[in-house]
Formats: C-alpha cells, structure tokens, sequence
C-alpha cells in the first residue's frame, strides 16, 4: 500500500496545541521520513505511543498490535518470559504505509527492540542513555564527550542521537552473537569503566533521589523486551521536537539541545549533513573483540 492510500480520519485535529501541529502534519511527516527511520526499524517489535487527545492529555503505550489494526500491519509474536502468558503480538513497521497508519492512530512515538525477529534473544546493538538530574545539558554533552574518548581508547565508536526528551542516546551496534544478558553486563562494565573516570559527573544510582546533580548512565534498555526510541521519531514533547542523529562531533556544539532539532526544521537539517548513521549496520562489532574491549 502507498503512504497516500492510508485514509486519516480527522487530519485537522491539533495534538501539539502549543505549536497547532496536527495529525495531518505528523501523518505527512511520518510519510517522508520514512526512508530514513525505516531501517531501524526493519523486523523489529514496536511499541507505540499514542495520544487521542493529543500531548495535553494523558497518552499510552500499545505493546500489542491492537485488534482493529489492519492485515498490512505485519505483526512480530514475541514470547513472553512470564509464565502462563501469551506471547504478545506486536506492530512491526516495513512500509511507509505502516508509519502513515499509525500517525492517523494518534501514534505519536515509536520505540523498537533492540533485537530484531530474526532471533529476539540476541540484541544486534547496545544503548546508553545519558540522562541528566536537572536541566544542565552542558553536563550531559560533557559526559558524552567523555564516553567518547573511553570509547577511542578501547578502539570502539558509537552512533548518537539527540533524544528529543532531556538527554542523549550512543548507540554501539554489535553482531547479535550473544544473548541480553552478556550484552547487558558489557553495557554495565563500560558505564562503570566511565563513572570511574568522571566520577563527580555521572552517576550509576537508579534511585533519583540518590543521583544528585550528576548524569545518569542508564543502561535498563539492554533487557529482552525492552525497547528504545527510534531515530527519527517525534517525541511528544511541546515543540515536535524528533530524536535526530548527529556526528559526535556536533556533541561540541554548545547550542546542542535535546529537542534542538523538530517536525518543523528536521528536512532543513537533512538538506543541509550527510546521514551520520549511514554506516551503522556495516560497523557491527564482534562478541569476541567487544568483550575483550570490556574487561
């Protein structure tokens, strides 16, 4: 089906009233990026954000591909690990059809696994997420930078986004040769070798009451059935702001904000800078060469 064939209904109503963005705009917008977000997306699992009433209001997550959802919406089974559940059924996304779908279901944010179908057990990526206590994103870009140099030094390099929300996002992408729970101490041994090194900066505390004014270095997501926003979503934040990929370089950039780039200024943006992840699928890193980096 063609992006132009998905019927939205009520494509004037506003779910962004601070800037009157509608669900017309998201649909059209969701409808020319896709080329773009489609490949991170590709045989993954989905979880979607949706927002009837728009950002205003309360919104949810759909796990499971809702009943009424259309058979070009291909649905992922995903075994659950509780016992005596089903597996659920989940969105996937193939077709800019499919992200058009969505938008005229007030689907707002897109998040994916971190594994795709073809063995949901081994994460094909790791996720940091720079998560900062306050409103000090200077902090943030700080930590970032510092991750990168840890990262130089152990001959390693992740892809950035902007998250939209308050922080950061590196991406390490791997070979998925190893189950969540390896791939998930490799996350934590990176985060400590960082906290080491920029101990008055970062913090490892889960507990926000115990983080202070330090960056979080988050690593929850790196978990079977756990999912991350996917670059180039929007956020529903006020604004439209979109989890955008950048260069590390831009990380130096003191006017880098979190939800610095948006609905409205995202194709300006990709006029203007190659696609700084365009190598991501062909930089995958080994188990063997990752877990000698690690220890």
């Amino acid at each position: 089906m063609k992006p132009n064939e998905v019927e939205i209904s009520h494509p004037d109503k506003v779910l962004f009233p601070g800037t009157g963005v509608t669900k017309g705009e998201l649909a059209d917008y969701y409808a020319r990026i896709a080329q773009r977000l489609l490949p991170y997306a590709e045989g993954r699992p989905l979880t979607l954000r949706a927002f009837p009433k728009g950002i205003g209001e309360e919104g949810f997550f759909n796990k499971h591909a809702p009943d009424h959802f259309p058979d070009f919406i291909r649905r992922i089974e995903v075994p659950t690990r509780d016992a005596g559940r089903e597996a659920a059924r989940m969105s996937s996304a193939d077709e800019a059809a499919d992200l058009v779908y969505f938008a005229g279901q007030n689907v707002i944010e897109i998040h994916a696994s971190l594994s795709t179908e073809a063995d949901l057990e081994k994460p094909d990526q790791i996720i940091f997420d720079f998560d900062p206590s306050g409103d000090d994103f200077d902090k943030v870009r700080k930590v970032a930078l510092g991750f990168c140099a840890l990262l130089d030094s152990l001959a390693l390099n992740a892809f950035w986004k902007t998250t939209g929300s308050k922080g950061l996002h590196a991406h390490i992408p791997i070979r998925p040769e190893r189950d969540f729970s390896t791939v998930k101490e490799w996350a934590k041994a990176l985060a400590r070798k960082l906290h080491d090194e920029m101990p008055e900066e970062t913090t490892l505390e889960q507990r926000k009451d115990k983080r202070g004014d330090r960056v979080f270095i988050d690593v929850l997501r790196n978990d079977y059935g756990q999912t991350a926003v996917l670059p180039y979503s929007v956020r529903a934040r006020e604004g439209a702001p979109v989890a955008m990929p950048i260069r590390a370089d831009e990380l130096e950039d003191g006017n880098l904000l979190p939800d610095r780039y948006t609905l409205k200024n995202v194709f300006q943006r990709l006029g203007q800078v190659e696609d700084p992840w365009h190598h991501f699928k062909h930089r995958r890193i080994g188990a063997k060469r990752l877990a000698e980096a690690v220890s």
